[in-house]
């Protein structure tokens, strides 16, 4: 399926003060001119718009509906949208915009109240002593790695900061980012998160790599999603967004995801092991780790379902008394995809390229994280 670039909107129906609308396309960062089309509209209306052919909407897109409905909300506005496809639905329900879908009723959605991951466990205060000056004589640089195909990559990019950058810099991989003070980061969304309740400067995102979930099951085990009611399901770790995008999408292909019983090992390796090991019926992981598994591993796993959101992302982020470093981090990984040696880099990493995050983005990613495992 080809996905629309462009937002259109159109009235199709006004009777009294009762608004309708058609919308198509994908709801991304460039809605706001399609948005014009609501100025007109008086407070106390009633709005509905139709989703039928919205084909996307990103998080970009989510934070600037949910500033337009909040606007409508304080003017007397109401407002309901139908008709959104599977993954749109999904992530109104997850990031509490279900309210606003027809026939939504005070539970927001059946899986929410369900979701109560425990606050991960490397969220802690800061040591005094770890409030380091920034003209520190050596960076320690952490990768929270998507697959291990990356790991050549990520050594080749340190020495190519180091020498950009002019500082001696310390590398090493980890599965989480517990009891490790960096520096420089890249991380999983939510420990992306707790790192910036600490202060952490979001510098870049992968262009085009959104963090995504498959649901695995053994290659020998014929059942369906919907056959298992009640089942073993191993991920990673709880307070993480595979586990979170995972339950919504059993819960919205109609599989209680609470009636599952949850083990998590501790890394995606580990999880895949106890799934092929028999130690559980299903396996939540990140889609670019099964993308990357060897055909070994492929032949002994099925894939049953996998979600399309392009909501959030892993996120390249530099310690707060590291500013004036960042202000130059930036530009060097943005700069790579112009540069032969950084084009292949990014080869080895498997990624297009670096940008910086919007700030809706990353306020609709925050809001996510202390809804679901802050609180």
């Amino acid at each position: 399926m080809t996905i629309s670039s462009s937002l259109t909107i159109k009235q199709t129906s006004k009777n009294d003060n009762q608004y309708r609308f058609d919308c198509a396309g994908s709801i991304d960062a460039h809605a706001t001119p399609a948005f014009s089309v609501f100025v007109e509209i008086p407070a106390d209306a009633s709005v509905m718009l139709d989703f039928s052919n919205i084909e996307r909407v990103n998080s970009m897109g989510l934070s600037l509906l949910l500033k337009l409905f909040e606007e409508w909300e304080n003017n007397g506005t109401r407002v309901q949208v139908q008709n959104l496809n599977r993954m749109v639905s999904m992530l109104f329900k997850i990031t509490g915009l279900g309210r606003f879908v027809e026939g939504a009723t005070g539970q927001e959605t059946s899986g929410t109240k369900m979701i109560d991951p425990a606050p991960p466990a490397h969220i802690h205060k800061a040591d005094a002593d770890s409030e380091t000056p920034a003209n520190k004589s050596k960076l320690n640089f952490v990768a929270s790695l998507q697959t291990g195909s990356q790991l050549s990559g990520w050594y080749l990019l340190n020495t190519y900061l180091q020498r950009r950058m002019q500082k001696v810099i310390h590398f090493e991989q980890a599965q989480d980012v517990k009891n490790i003070t960096p520096d420089i980061l890249f991380s999983k969304p939510f420990e992306a998160c707790a790192m910036m309740k600490k202060g952490f400067i979001p510098l870049m995102r992968p262009i085009a790599e959104a963090d995504e979930v498959v649901i695995l099951s053994r290659s020998d085990d014929k059942r369906t999603l919907s056959d298992m009611k009640t089942a073993n399901v191993v991920t990673a770790t709880e307070a993480s967004f595979v586990y979170l995008l995972g339950r919504f999408l059993c819960d919205e292909s109609g599989v209680d995801s609470a009636k599952f019983t949850y083990h998590f090992s501790g890394n995606e390796i580990k999880a895949l092991q106890m799934l092929i090991r028999k130690q559980a019926d299903l396996l939540f992981v990140l889609k670019k780790t099964y993308e990357n598994l060897s055909s070994l591993s492929r032949k002994n796993v099925r894939q049953l379902d996998a979600s399309d959101t392009n909501f959030t992302f892993h996120l390249f982020s530099i310690a707060p008394y590291l500013q004036a470093e960042g202000d130059v981090l930036g530009p060097i990984l943005q700069d790579m995809e112009n540069d032969e040696q950084g084009k292949q880099i990014l080869q080895d990493l498997q990624f297009q390229g670096w940008c910086k995050p919007e700030q809706g983005e990353l306020n609709m990613l925050q809001m996510v994280f202390d809804r679901y495992v802050e609180s």
